[in-house]
């Protein structure tokens, strides 16, 4: 199972070796790794992305023992521009050819939003909105088939796909091997529900042969939706949800999601000590 994390988290940007070297001094060996934000400048956000560079990168990550669990490719695919849209949907089409190239498990997304700028609207979850992501979806798992590719869906309330039951219908309207899921059960909480242990056992009941990666992060709750904090300062309860993933889901990564450059060290600290 290893320990993973985000790796533009450790704030190193476009130095691929000092970022190695942090990772490895952090105690690091998997992380979900987004070129548009590690080499922001290098692949101008993410759009100019080549096969050279996605092999010598994977390469060096291999070379170090460090294995690329997610390849992120977080873009809105139901962007309300249509132009937007498809250009969402052709970069991690993109993004999948480099899967391989990466030595990535998977390449990730969230599902977007019907507004832009991503304020949290129920418009995202009308029957309309939810039946076209998954057409949306379906056509990136089609792009994957093609080139044994994965697509890793991240589900969360600000999204379409934004319950586990929401998430069971896309997995059964796919269809498909090569669709799998990373589920971030703080992207899920709500003031009804907010034990992320309760949220994981619930998903690997519903479709645990499904999930191949968990985000795992602290929070308080404010405003009925999970508010990240340094790790140890929140409510959320890691233990028992770390422990539960590890005993039911040990071949699944868990990455350390949105840890905080404030207490950065602290929250480190903690990490090392959740996962023992």
């Amino acid at each position: 199972m290893g320990l993973g994390i985000r790796a533009h988290d450790v704030q190193i940007f476009d130095d691929t070796p000092r970022l190695i070297e942090r990772l490895q001094e952090l105690g690091f060996d998997h992380i979900q790794y987004a070129p548009r934000v590690s080499l922001k400048k290098t692949t101008r956000d993410g759009r100019e992305l080549t096969a050279d560079l996605a092999q010598e990168t994977g390469a060096c990550f291999k070379q170090a023992g460090i294995r690329i669990s997610v390849l992120g490719c977080y873009v809105n695919i139901i962007d309300p521009d249509l132009d937007k849209r498809e250009l969402a949907i052709q970069q991690f089409s993109h993004y999948l050819e480099y899967q391989h190239s990466f030595q990535a498990k998977l390449v990730g997304t969230e599902t977007g939003s019907v507004d832009p700028n991503f304020n949290l609207t129920r418009e995202n979850y009308t029957a309309d909105n939810i039946a076209l992501t998954i057409g949306q979806i379906k056509k990136m798992v089609q792009a994957a088939e093609k080139i044994s590719g994965i697509v890793g869906i991240e589900p969360g309330v600000n999204h379409p796909i934004h319950s586990l039951a929401v998430t069971k219908q896309m997995i059964d309207e796919v269809d498909s091997e090569r669709l799998r899921i990373i589920l971030d059960a703080g992207n899920l909480v709500t003031s009804e529900n907010d034990d992320i242990a309760a949220i994981i056992d619930q998903a690997i009941n519903l479709f645990g042969d499904k999930i191949d990666v968990f985000h795992l992060k602290e929070y308080v709750v404010h405003g009925g939706h999970a508010q990240v904090v340094p790790v140890g300062e929140g409510v959320a309860n890691l233990g028992p949800a770390y422990q539960m993933i590890r005993s039911k889901k040990p071949a699944a990564d868990i990455i350390w999601d949105e840890v905080m450059p404030a207490g950065f060290d602290r929250s480190i600290k903690r990490i090392h000590e959740l996962s023992l």
